[in-house]
């Protein structure tokens, strides 16, 4: 490679052309988890579903495998501000996004209980994901909770909270 030219792909550029890839600071922003996403929804679907309800985002992000390059069914939302990622959490948990219930949590960190999940079995077929959440929000606070479904949207029976 010639010497004296840089070169950019993508990157950070360094003399005599190698270039490095940053990873984006999000310390920045303040992030929330959203589960069980359809495999035909992408960033462009999640940021346009939250920001045309009013919510100011500061970017949204569908995980995909980097070898098959299939949707993960989880991304992230992220926000400038706690009170605007707190309200979204508190108004669109198991709100539908192509046709699916999605879940919502805070981004997980050091405080995060995973003993705290409650499996529960035997629930009615026609119980979808947001009546799962009314049937046990009574007794206490919940963090989410995630009605498990075949692929025609059908309960399975059983769900976490």
């Amino acid at each position: 490679m010639p010497q004296g030219i840089n070169f950019n792909f993508g990157g950070q550029t360094r003399p005599g052309g190698s270039a490095t890839t940053t990873k984006k600071d999000f310390s920045q922003y303040f992030s929330l988890y959203v589960g069980n996403l359809s495999n035909i929804t992408f960033d462009q679907d999640l940021y346009k579903f939250f920001s045309t309800r009013g919510y100011k985002l500061a970017g949204a992000k569908v995980m995909f495998d980097r070898e098959t390059s299939q949707s993960k069914c989880f991304g992230y939302l992220n926000f400038h501000s706690q009170e605007e990622a707190e309200r979204c959490l508190a108004e669109q948990n198991n709100a539908k996004i192509d046709n699916k219930a999605i879940v919502l949590n805070k981004k997980k960190d050091g405080d995060f209980d995973r003993n705290a999940n409650v499996l529960a079995l035997n629930l009615p077929k026609e119980m979808d994901q947001s009546a799962l959440n009314n049937l046990f929000k009574e007794y206490g606070s919940i963090k989410s909770t995630k009605l498990e479904v075949f692929k025609d949207g059908t309960s399975r029976g059983f769900g976490y909270i």
